[in-house]
Order: structure tokens, then C-alpha cells, then sequence
């Protein structure tokens, strides 16, 4: 072990002599330097090293680093010469050297390889940008080798073989072998997707550059494969046959040129390259359908790429009709195809106005196929968006204000309730059709506060509201605290004191048979009780703590909120014990009385709570922790 690391520091002795020769750190630093380092080197050593350990030095040499340059760049504007040295790179590669060091023992760590490869692309520590981009070549490689199913990794070496090394072959390459590993991961067909239009649109800029009209024959936008991150065959590409993927290509081919229609052979017609049409893109996104047939979101992640292509319509419409052809009965399908053209005005362009009403008249063709109630769950959706979004033009809102209406009374006039859906009815339900959407969907919170507002804002009677409340709302939404607070907060400023009071002893009783999951709720609604007492003065917020011990299981929440209200010591004492009973294996009681007590000087009483608590606390961790936060409120106080 010795050895080891005597061998690792005596590898450092040029790069110090280099510090102190420079003046970027004086001999009693670099002594603390090489002591740290050997600290850190014979952890290194150890049977079991763990990630941190190595995490740890790595961040204390880019921290000894980040002084070096700081100091070096002051040095520089007292007009000393800016020459390179050993030092510039030495940390650098140390570095590197560690984290290969924690790779070899965690190479299973995939968040290990991203801080490295973060790192190396980041950093300066090579003589020249070639050395570095051929490092990230071979850590990719490593990388991948270890974690084949790890998408990410595939992805970002495609991007550094086509932004730093520019060559869009070994980018194209890369991502074919990991859709052979991974076929149906998304991102990475949706990433090679993105690749083979980024290519063919950086043809078609070179040819505008040269003044080029057409394009040449043969051109197929793939590049030198020069360079290339090498990576050694992996075990689940054998299965996988060349030879059957070609012939597989051949036969789309042949079907998609047969079944194209007129249409969309009009688009794709041109008298260049078909790869500069596309069409290579349009294989991908096929043999993508294929690989992942049921998902039509994954569909609109290639429309989405398509936005920031021009010239690429022809392969829009053909990813559209895809969406249209196999998701006909999704409505948030069809809602998407209704306002796809949309992304391709802006919201100052005067086009948007007559893109809007396509979208209008496309939601009117869907809602005839689909009459659903999520169909017309997206259109009601739709127009409320674009009511809010154009507030500021009164015409155009005007306009989605009036379908609004019109589609009310649409739902409305269907007396099966097939367009009704809780979406739809807060939008657009007032009066019998908000109470139809209450009886169909009893449990919606939102629908009953909508229904509830409206009749206290109509000036309903007071025993039609009170009726509502209690007949309707609260037996069918028990679990909803808005309803709650609405029926408290109007019970409170429409009745008496002492009708209020009934009304709470009622209200604990409802809550009192929900299940444990809505414990908040009933601390919430006896939190209410003692906030509104405590507003008519000490004694009747007392009289109502005295209420809920006795109607009512008191819970942390209440004892808190009353604690914070109480103004005096004897009675703080006695809410205190009571929140120590309601959970006696909870050491949060148990240490606010103990803090109480010792605050009052009762250090005699706090010794006997804190001698129940030990009784009533589990032994375990928690215990151990419980006796050092009373020792230590003890040591405060002396």
C-alpha cells in the first residue's frame, strides 16, 4: 500500500516545483497540499472504498485548481508573461486519473460516467482540443460497453461525433447500434430522427453557400466515418442480421412508394435527392411506429422536431396522418391534430386569426366523428385557453366567448349526458346543468365549491344554503376541505355564536368516521373551531378547547394551534400533558413539554417528564437522539 501511494506522489513533484517556481503557492501550502493528498491517497487504498470517497478528493483538487487560476490570472494583469506550464495541466489530468481510479471499482455507476464525462468536456487539462475530444471518444466507448441500455450515453456520444468531430456518419452509426439494443426506447429513436434532418438540412445550406440548384447523384448525406468512437461488439447486437434489415427496408420501401397517396406524393415530388425531401426521415419515423405502435404522445415528440426544420412539410403531414390513422377514437389525439398548425404561427402574425378558426372548424369535424365527453372535454378546453390568452383583443375574445356559450348549450340540449365530464361542467355548468354535474360526479370537490358559490352568490335562502350543505355537499364530498371551508366560513358569518358552535360539534362528528388518510382534515376543521373562538376572547377559546376534548379526538395539530393561542403558563402545563397522551411514541410532545418546562425553570418536573418519556419512547436511534436534544436544552439554560 505504501508503495503505491509513495508512487503517486512522487508524481507530483514537477508539477510543485512548477507552483512554487511561478509563486502560485508558497512552500508551507504545498506542504498542506501534499499532506491532504496522502491523506487521500491511503483512503484511497482501503478493502472498501466508497463513491464519496473518491467524489471527495476529486473536489478538492478542482478546488486547489480553481485558486491556481485564480491566482495565475492576478498575476497576469501585474503584466507577467502568460506562458503555459506543467501546472496548467498536471491538476487536470490528476483528476482524470482519479476517476478512472473510481470507475475501475464503480463502474456500474452510470451518474459516476456523466460526472466524468462532464468534466473532461469542461476542462482544459489537455495540450489541445484534439486530445480532449478523443478522450470523450474513448470514455463514451468505455461507457457504453458497461451500460448499453443507458440511452442517454448513446445519445451524447452521437452528439460529440457530430458537433466536435463533425462527422455525421459515426453519429448515424452510433444511434443505429443502440436502437439495435434498446428498439423501443423513444428518446433515441426520436434523437436519430432529429439526426437525419439535421444532416439533410446542413446539405441543403452547403449547396445554398455554393449556389448549387440541384442535388447531385448519389448524394445520401452520410459522411467519412473517420474517427469514429470505436466500440467493440456487444453481446445483444449478435442477434440482429444486417441482411434481414436491408431486405426489410427494400419491402417499405416498395409498400410506402405503392401506398403513398397523390397528396403526399405532390409533396415529397422533387426533381433533387429524395434524402434532401426527407425521406430517409420518414423511414425512421415508420420503423419508430413499428418499434413503438401504441403510443401517439411519442408521435408528437417527432412533430415537435419538425418545428425547427424548414422544408419539411411533406414529412409533418406524413407524421399527422399517422396520428390520425391509428388514434381516431383518443380524443386528446384528435385534439392535437385540430391544433398542430397552430405551432407554425406566431401570436403577432396576422395569420393567427384564420389559423384559429381552422381550429375551430377542425374540433367541429372531430366532435361530429367522436362525440365523446373527452372530445369535448379538449374542445371546451381549447376555447377557454385562447378566451383568457386573448383578453387583450375584445373582438377575438368575444369570439371564444360566444362559442363558449354556444357550446354550453350544446351539452346541454344532449339529454343522455354523453357530452358531460367534470372538465366540461366547470367550465361551462350554471344552474340545472351544475346540479346534473354534481348528481353524475358526486365526489368532485371543485364541482360542488362552483355549485355552492353560485348559491350563496344568488342570495339563496338561508335554509336553502344550509340544505345544500348538509343535505348534499358534505354527506357526498366529506373528504373535500374546500367545501368545508366554505360551509364554516358561511356558518360563521350567517349564524349566531351558539349556533355555530352546534354546527362545529356537528362537523366533528362527520369527520370523526373519515379514515386515517384524511387525518388533516380533521385537524383543520378543529383548528377552525378554536381560531374563531379565539376571536371572541380567551374564555370562549378555552370553553372550545374544552369542546373538542369532549366531542372530539383531539389531534397534534389542534394541541399546537391552542398552544400558540394560550396566554398562560398554568394552562399551557395542562395542554401540554394532554398532546403527550394523544401519541405517547412521538417524541415531538415530549420535547416541546420538556422545552416548556425548562424555559419555566421547573427543571424538578422536567426531570420527571423526561423519565416518563425514556418509559414511553421506543429504544432505538430515535431514543438515543431524544436523550442528547434534552441534554442539550439543559446545557442552554445553565
Amino acid at each position: 500500500m505504501a508503495e503505491i501511494v509513495q508512487y503517486h506522489l512522487e508524481q507530483m513533484v514537477g508539477e510543485l516545483e512548477d507552483l512554487e517556481r511561478c509563486k502560485l503557492f508558497t512552500r508551507p501550502e504545498l506542504k498542506s497540499i501534499v499532506k491532504k493528498r496522502t491523506k487521500f491517497e491511503y483512503g484511497l487504498r482501503r478493502r472498501r472504498v466508497a463513491r464519496a470517497d473518491f467524489l471527495r478528493y476529486i473536489e478538492y483538487e478542482i478546488n486547489v485548481d480553481a485558486l491556481r487560476r485564480k491566482r495565475k490570472h492576478r498575476t497576469m494583469r501585474q503584466g507577467q508573461a502568460a506562458k503555459r506550464t506543467l501546472s496548467d495541466f498536471s491538476i487536470g489530468r490528476r483528476i482524470v486519473s482519479i476517476f478512472e481510479r473510481a470507475l475501475a471499482r464503480h463502474s456500474s455507476d452510470v451518474a459516476l460516467w456523466l460526472q466524468y464525462i462532464e468534466f473532461v468536456k469542461t476542462s482544459d487539462h489537455s495540450e489541445d482540443g484534439e486530445a480532449s475530444s478523443r478522450a470523450l471518444s474513448r470514455i463514451y466507448a468505455s461507457a457504453i460497453t458497461k451500460h448499453p441500455y443507458e440511452a442517454r450515453l448513446w445519445i451524447m456520444a452521437a452528439e460529440h461525433e457530430l458537433d466536435a468531430s463533425s462527422n455525421g456518419g459515426a453519429a448515424r452509426l452510433l444511434l443505429q447500434r443502440a436502437l439495435r439494443v434498446n428498439p423501443r426506447d423513444g428518446a433515441l429513436w426520436v434523437e436519430y430522427f432529429r439526426l437525419e434532418l439535421l444532416l439533410a438540412e446542413k446539405i441543403r445550406a452547403r449547396r445554398r453557400v455554393l449556389g448549387i440548384d440541384h442535388a447531385g447523384e448519389g448524394e445520401d448525406g452520410g459522411e467519412e466515418n473517420t474517427g469514429l468512437i470505436a466500440l467493440p461488439a456487444l453481446d445483444e447486437e449478435k442477434e440482429f442480421d444486417q441482411r434481414v434489415e436491408d431486405q426489410a427496408m427494400a419491402k417499405y420501401a416498395a409498400v410506402q412508394a405503392a401506398e403513398l397517396s397523390a397528396k403526399q406524393r405532390a409533396a415529397l415530388a422533387t426533381p433533387g435527392n429524395a434524402y434532401l425531401q426527407g425521406a430517409v426521415a420518414i423511414i425512421v419515423f415508420e420503423q419508430a411506429v413499428r418499434a413503438i405502435p401504441d403510443d401517439w404522445r411519442f408521435r408528437q415528440q417527432f412533430v415537435s422536431v419538425l418545428k425547427r426544420f424548414p422544408d419539411t412539410h411533406g414529412v409533418r403531414q406524413r407524421v399527422l396522418d399517422s396520428i390520425a390513422a391509428d388514434f381516431a377514437h383518443c380524443a386528446q389525439a384528435r385534439s392535437f391534430l385540430c391544433v398542430a398548425h397552430l405551432s407554425l404561427s406566431s401570436s403577432s402574425s396576422p395569420e393567427l386569426v384564420d389559423a384559429l378558426r381552422e381550429a375551430v372548424a377542425n374540433y367541429g369535424q372531430a366532435l361530429g366523428a367522436l362525440d365523446t365527453p373527452d372530445m369535448w372535454a379538449e374542445y371546451v378546453g381549447f376555447l377557454a385557453k385562447w378566451r383568457d390568452v386573448s383578453r387583450e383583443e375584445e373582438s377575438l375574445s368575444a369570439y371564444f366567448a360566444a362559442l363558449l356559450k354556444r357550446a354550453a348549450k350544446q351539452v346541454a340540449a344532449d339529454n343522455g349526458g354523453a357530452r358531460l365530464s367534470e372538465a366540461v361542467a366547470l367550465e361551462l355548468a350554471e344552474g340545472e346543468l351544475l346540479a346534473e354535474a354534481t348528481r353524475r360526479f358526486p365526489a368532485s370537490e371543485a364541482l360542488w365549491c362552483k355549485r355552492l358559490q353560485a348559491a350563496i352568490g344568488a342570495g339563496a335562502g338561508d335554509g336553502g344554503v344550509a340544505r345544500l350543505f348538509e343535505v348534499h355537499a358534505l354527506p357526498a364530498a366529506r373528504h373535500a376541505r374546500g367545501v368545508w371551508d366554505l360551509w364554516l366560513s358561511w356558518t360563521e358569518r350567517e349564524m349566531t355564536a351558539d349556533d355555530v358552535r352546534a354546527k362545529y360539534v356537528a362537523a366533528f362528528a362527520m369527520t370523526s368516521q373519515l379514515t386515517s388518510e384524511h387525518a388533516g382534515l380533521k385537524a383543520h376543521v378543529q383548528v377552525r373551531f378554536v381560531d374563531w373562538a379565539w376571536s371572541l376572547g380567551v374564555d370562549a377559546f378555552r370553553a372550545a378547547c374544552h369542546t373538542v376534548q369532549r366531542h372530539a379526538f383531539p389531534t397534534p395539530g389542534f394541541f399546537c394551534r391552542c398552544l400558540e393561542l394560550e396566554p398562560e403558563a398554568k394552562h399551557k402545563a395542562t395542554l401540554h400533558e394532554l398532546a403527550c397522551r394523544v401519541d405517547e411514541s412521538d417524541k415531538g410532545p415530549w420535547l416541546s413539554y420538556l422545552q416548556f418546562l425548562v424555559g419555566e425553570r421547573r427543571l424538578e418536573a422536567a426531570a420527571a417528564v423526561f423519565w416518563r418519556a425514556s418509559k414511553a419512547l421506543p429504544s432505538d436511534g430515535d431514543r438515543e437522539a431524544f436523550d442528547a436534544m434534552y441534554q442539550e436544552l439543559l446545557r442552554q439554560k445553565k
